[in-house]
């Protein structure tokens, strides 16, 4: 992370999206970042969260499921 400069991440789930994007001059000190807005969002124990993530020239998404049925 050291080389990081720009964070850009998002989710959504049941209609609901937030994104941020955060954009460093110093290497961050810390590899948690919140997501911001949320506080009314209520996700369901059956919803899928979609994630999207692009860090530099990289990026990634993926699902999050609870298995904890």
């Amino acid at each position: 992370m050291s080389s990081l400069q720009k964070l850009e991440y998002s989710f959504e789930f049941n209609g609901f999206s937030s994104k941020s994007i955060v954009e460093f001059t110093d290497p961050p000190s810390s590899a948690t970042f919140p997501a911001t807005g949320t506080d009314e969002a209520k996700v369901g124990k059956d919803e899928v969260i979609k994630v999207y993530v692009k860090w530099d020239e990289f990026e990634e998404s993926f699902e999050l499921h609870n298995n904890s049925k």
